[in-house]
């Protein structure tokens, strides 16, 4: 194994960074995650509104693809990638992505969010990757076709408010509805791409 753009579609980028073998390892996280972008949102858990249960994705290749993610912004030459710098984690989440080891849901811990706007799904939305402090700790933001990720980079555990929530193996796969007006960083940038793609009156 060897970084204000806004895209909508599913497109991505791409950028080889890998050997053949470790593409290979990497891919089989990506084809088991891909049912978290392809497959319908399930149903809202019962008594919550909320709360959803993708009962077909498990914790270890679909939290394997995050930090793969992680990773390759981070080693990555494109400006898109330019926020995200792990710094000595880099090398700890390669061997954890070499070895095939998530680590516990403490470490290195990403929460999923469905991106809603006025109530709707909104699945074509991207935007660089940022970063963020909660309580001392470093975050990066990830908007990925329709979801947002919060993965905590920190050498100590995420608040424990956020440890409730994060990807576990202790309990399905869960992500969390959210409006995209609540999100700070996503406003600014939805609010700045509609400015400059509103239609001109001739």
């Amino acid at each position: 194994m060897r970084k204000g753009k806004v895209r909508r579609g599913q497109k991505g980028y791409w950028e080889r960074l890998l050997c053949k073998d470790c593409e290979a390892l990497i891919s089989r996280f990506e084809r088991h995650s891909r049912r978290l972008f392809a497959d319908p949102l399930p149903p809202l858990a019962s008594n919550t509104r909320t709360v959803r249960q993708h009962l077909r994705l498990t914790y270890h290749p679909l939290k394997l693809f995050f930090l793969s993610i992680l990773w390759r912004s981070s080693v990555s030459t494109d400006s898109f990638f330019k926020h995200v710098s792990l710094g000595p984690h880099e090398e700890k989440i390669r061997l954890m992505l070499l070895n095939e080891n998530p680590g516990p849901p403490n470490v290195y811990s990403p929460m999923i969010f469905a991106l809603h706007f006025s109530g709707q799904p909104l699945p074509d939305f991207m935007i660089e990757p940022m970063p963020t402090r909660y309580e001392a700790r470093k975050c990066y933001w990830f908007v990925l076709a329709g979801f947002v990720v919060l993965i905590f980079v920190a050498s100590h555990d995420a608040p424990l408010k956020f440890l409730r929530h994060v990807l576990s193996p202790n309990r399905p796969i869960e992500t969390y509805d959210k409006e995209l007006i609540s999100f700070g960083f996503l406003r600014d940038v939805w609010n700045k791409s509609a400015e400059t793609t509103k239609d001109v009156v001739i």
